[in-house]
């Protein structure tokens, strides 16, 4: 059980796109590639950041390992993007060391699925204060499945909940409620689902599709479907990942509810 709702929380996905310069000391290279990224001028865009990259500039070659990865400015090359980042991570760019935990915890980009090595990448950039990286450590931490684990998982947690971080909040809660079913304990069951809740309420994506999920399953809280369904469509709608795929799911429960009496009544006729 535990391992099941906590694996909700690795699945969504943190979405990285193009790293902006957001220095005190802005580097003027950094705003013409700025420039031309907005200009729709990808091909440019590579080609500085390039020139940046082998003078060692880390978010340079983070950026260029993104480009590599979507084929933006340079034919896509998956393996060559890889290397981009381990480039990037070997210089110190905290982004580029969570990036590589999430492909190596997923399998993706042609590496093969190494946890440890996942684990690894994310206390890396744990380490270095990158908060994305510390949640999905814990939630790591968690999966293992024993004591020493999810003290060390709530002691990384601890300080970004006390900051009001929802991702933190959120992996905690998930936790909690995985925690009271294992123990038959309700206490921490709504503690989590309270929190939850809370989340919901703020807009936080994560905590939607955990509502969303909860009321189609039915087994944290009684199944409603109609609610389920107007979450997903008002996420669908903004384009958030696996909602459309949710609503979808919903809407075929709901059109097999429907047809359910219909066919005990068409049969109930016949017998008569």
């Amino acid at each position: 059980m535990k391992k099941i709702i906590l694996a909700s929380l690795i699945a969504i996905s943190t979405q990285f796109a193009f790293a902006e310069n957001k220095a005190p000391t802005a580097d003027p290279a950094f705003a013409e590639v700025e420039a031309m990224v907005k200009a729709n001028n990808m091909t440019g865009a590579y080609q500085a950041l390039e020139k940046l990259g082998k003078a060692g500039n880390a978010q340079a070659l983070y950026n260029l390992g993104y480009l590599t990865q979507t084929g933006q400015g340079a034919p896509k090359d998956e393996k060559k993007a890889i290397q981009l980042y381990e480039q990037s991570a070997s210089k110190g760019y905290p982004v580029a060391d969570y990036v590589l935990g999430k492909n190596y915890l997923a399998g993706s980009l042609g590496v093969k699925q190494d946890t440890a090595k996942a684990k690894q990448y994310f206390e890396k950039a744990s380490a270095k204060g990158f908060t994305d990286a510390t949640v999905d450590l814990a939630v790591l931490l968690f999966s293992e499945n024993n004591p020493a684990s999810d003290k060390l998982a709530l002691q990384k947690l601890d300080p970004l909940i006390k900051k009001g971080n929802f991702q933190a909040i959120h992996a905690k809660a998930l936790y909690d409620i995985s925690t009271g079913f294992k123990n038959k304990d309700e206490a921490p069951i709504k503690q989590g689902l309270a929190s939850i809740q809370s989340l919901a309420q703020k807009g936080y994506i994560p905590a939607l599709m955990a509502v969303g999920n909860m009321f189609t399953n039915g087994n944290i809280v009684p199944q409603n479907l109609p609610e389920a369904k107007k979450i997903f469509s008002a996420l669908a709608k903004e384009n958030v990942p696996q909602a459309q795929e949710s609503l979808a799911v919903v809407e075929k429960m709901m059109a097999e509810q429907a047809k359910a009496p219909a066919t005990t009544a068409t049969k109930a006729a016949k017998k008569s």
